[in-house]
């Protein structure tokens, strides 16, 4: 029987969640968004 639980799901997607917020958020501090698009295009 496997004594672990199985990690849910829905963990993952909060953290992925909160990284790309906080990836946003920094683009916005240091660089803003034009600098953004510039590097987009």
């Amino acid at each position: 029987m496997n004594s672990v639980p199985e990690r849910s799901c829905w963990g993952v997607a909060r953290w992925a969640v909160a990284a790309f917020l906080a990836g946003v958020a920094l683009v916005y501090l240091f660089g803003g968004f034009q600098a953004a698009q510039i590097v987009a295009s």
